[in-house]
Parts: C-alpha cells; structure tokens; sequence
C-alpha cells in the first residue's frame, strides 16, 4: 500500500516512479569495492569492508540504499563507476547518520 501511495503522490507531483528488480540486483549482498556477492544472514546488519588499507563497518540498509542509487538504466544492475565515484560522500554521511541514530533509542533492528 505505500508503495502505491508514494507511486500515486510521485506521478501527481509529475515525479518519477522507478522499481529497481530487487531479485537480479541483490543490493545486500554486493560489494562494489570488489565487485562479489555474498549471501549474508537477515540478522548480519553490517558490512566489514577493507578500504583504503583500513577496515571499515557500514550499515546493511543504509549500503543497500547507496547501491541502489547508483543502479544502471535497465533497473538489474549496479553501476560500479558511479559507486566508486561517489564512495567517499557516501561514507562521511554515513558516518554522520550512524553518530545521529546511535543517540536514538528502540534501533535494535537495523543493528544500532
């Protein structure tokens, strides 16, 4: 029903409405830094990568969110380069919203 109320509220807004094929992209389980898959648990709520020489943790949704952003015209698949290119950004907001959220209470459920 949200979906419904967000395509409807986009079209009258002269939006655009796109779905991305949540099955072929499998944005949870890729990693762009090295280009795999991998099949992780629901309850595994973060990423470890190795960036730059220096491990670093990021939150499953918030990642997914990120690959998704930048997935190609066909709405299947992630567009690697424009992953790498706005990496960085990504990060120092994803750093700022996990400080602002680890301050919240009742977030057990995205691992915070």
């Amino acid at each position: 029903m949200f979906l419904v109320i967000l395509k409807n509220k986009m079209r009258a807004k002269g939006g655009l409405y796109l779905e991305v094929d949540t099955y072929t992209l499998k944005a949870s389980q890729y990693n762009h830094l090295n280009e795999e898959y991998c099949k992780k648990k629901l309850s595994q709520r973060w990423n470890h990568f190795e960036y730059k020489g220096d491990k670093i943790k990021i939150q499953r949704d918030l990642y997914s969110s990120y690959l998704i952003k930048n997935v190609k015209q066909d709405l299947k698949t992630i567009d690697n380069e424009s992953c790498v290119r706005g990496f960085e950004i990504f990060l120092k907001l994803h750093d700022k919203e996990i400080d602002r959220l680890s301050s919240s209470k009742n977030l057990s459920s995205i691992g915070i």
